[in-house]
């Protein structure tokens, strides 16, 4: 993307205003989202697996909405959508930039497949001001869009679901416990495969977790007593509860 102003590239008489005309690198946004994702992985230890936490849904949604809406510090986004000439949603890297000479204009005119709107124009007037102050412009609500519809699509898209494991805090915590236990039992790390199945077969949602807490709480202190039906009974119990669900579910569990 160039990023010298276009008034210090128009040509009077055979020349223009500008020394150098600055270019700046736009790559694949799924590439910058995927690279979020991998940096916020996270291992379990005696096992060759890694999940992402749950709670970090919400934050790629920020950031994802951060981008759509060009107010990331530093970076610029091309949606696909935006011109038929775009292949894909980009990202343009406002700091990896190069000045080029003047007479390399012709073959960067020649090149063009887009234009920015004249108010998104305001964001690459100057490399500088990118970077260190803020150029308002639009975000979807303000253009009269369907925000929600636009960015649960962005969400569907970069947010992996069927490549990732997304575990809670809880939830992770009892994975630990159970792969460190099946290690010692067995003597060597897990594979993914038996991870897998640990996560399908013994790790339940949040409420599940902590009503099996409280059980094994009560009965370390000696407060319930009864046969192995009575305590899952008295946990179903504690986890149909509604007003500890909705608890749960307000902490993102």
């Amino acid at each position: 993307m160039v990023l010298t102003q276009s008034c210090d590239l128009v040509r009077r008489q055979g020349n223009f205003k500008a020394p150098y005309i600055t270019i700046a690198a736009a790559k694949p946004f799924r590439g910058t989202i995927g690279e979020f994702f991998d940096q916020k992985s996270k291992v379990v230890k005696g096992a060759e697996f890694s999940f992402h936490s749950s709670s970090l849904v919400g934050k790629a949604k920020q950031l994802i909405e951060r981008h759509v809406n060009n107010t990331e510090p530093e970076f610029f986004f091309l949606p696909k959508s935006g011109h038929p000439n775009i292949p894909e949603d980009l990202v343009v890297f406002l700091r990896l930039s190069v000045a080029l000479r003047k007479e390399h204009y012709d073959a960067l005119a020649e090149a063009k497949i887009a234009e920015l709107a004249d108010v998104f124009q305001a964001k690459l007037g100057w490399l500088k001001g990118n970077i260190y102050s803020r150029v308002a412009t639009p975000d979807f609500e303000d253009r009269g869009l369907n925000a929600a519809e636009i960015k649960s699509g962005f969400y569907e898209q970069y947010i992996p679901k069927d490549t990732t494991v997304w575990l809670s805090a809880l939830q992770a915590e009892l994975l630990r416990k159970i792969v460190n236990e099946r290690r010692k039992e067995i003597e060597r790390d897990l594979s993914s495969e038996e991870v897998l199945e640990i996560i399908e077969s013994e790790i339940p949602e949040d409420i599940q977790i902590i009503a099996n807490n409280i059980v094994e709480r009560l009965k370390k202190n000696k407060l319930l007593e009864g046969d192995h039906e009575a305590e899952k009974k008295f946990a179903r119990v504690i986890s149909n509860e509604p007003s500890l669900k909705s608890l749960v579910k307000s902490l993102g569990g």
